[in-house]
């Protein structure tokens, strides 16, 4: 352990956490968005997709135990990650030479922005938690329904439909993205995977996919918000839509009748 912590003290393993952390988190936000646009099919497949993630490994595990050790670990490496950014950009700052007047350079810039914006990416983790989890945080617009469990369509069509916590998400996610853009190749020339010959190609890569992942995540609420996607069948909608219809509803209609006389 005291060589784990020794390692973990210099720029070098400090930097490997960072890195390692953030594929986690990468490989997360990625998978995230990815459920998150089967919004798109519906409340139905979106609810199913919810279930399924709930009852991963249940048969050994309990229901939704899986779900909450991703949760854990996720969170756990958001903290080691922020954590360490800002000791990194502690570090960058005492190191800077001491004169009168002196550029902050862009490696200092770079550590400082990713420990703030880590830090409030934290936060938004947090309240994102709160809202759409566990329900503390019950917004959503008049006429909608409020927070219910399991309902995740429901629960973010209500949400959504609020125009500023859509905006608020939406600007959310682009400090997410840029966050993610600086990481991803701050992360390539940790792992030593930058070189003259790539870089142009790396960074365009992570511009690349900062880009969809901003799509893809800010698709849904303003989707939403728009009425560009439909709302969550009501209960009225739901018994109408298993009413019998043509000849069936006739003969329901005269065993009802019979039932009468």
């Amino acid at each position: 352990m005291k060589r784990v912590m020794a390692f973990y003290d210099t720029s070098i393993g400090k930097k490997l956490v960072v890195a390692v952390t953030g594929l986690v988190m990468y490989g997360f936000i990625i998978g995230h968005m990815l459920g998150n646009l089967k919004a798109f099919g519906g409340a139905t497949a979106l609810d199913q997709y919810a279930e399924m993630l709930r009852e991963i490994g249940a048969s050994f595990l309990g229901n939704t135990t899986f779900l909450w050790i991703a949760r854990v670990v996720l969170i756990g490496a958001v903290i080691a990650h922020v954590v360490t950014i800002i000791q990194l950009s502690a570090r960058n700052r005492a190191s800077r030479p001491r004169r009168a007047i002196r550029r902050r350079n862009a490696s200092t810039l770079a550590a400082t922005w990713m420990a703030i914006s880590g830090t409030l990416i934290l936060v938004f983790i947090v309240i994102h938690l709160a809202q759409f989890t566990f329900g503390w945080i019950d917004i959503h617009a008049s006429g909608t329904e409020g927070y219910e469990y399991g309902a995740v369509y429901s629960n973010i069509w209500g949400a959504f439909n609020v125009w500023w916590v859509a905006l608020f998400y939406v600007a959310m996610m682009a400090m997410v993205c840029m966050h993610v853009y600086h990481g991803a190749w701050s992360m390539c020339q940790t792992l030593g995977l930058d070189a003259p010959s790539r870089n142009k190609a790396i960074r365009g890569g992570a511009a690349a996919v900062a880009v969809l992942l901003f799509i893809g995540f800010c698709s849904v609420p303003l989707a939403m918000l728009t009425n560009a996607i439909g709302p969550p069948p009501d209960d009225v909608e739901a018994a109408e839509a298993m009413q019998p219809t043509g000849q069936e509803s006739v003969v329901v209609a005269e065993g009802e009748a019979g039932w009468s006389n």
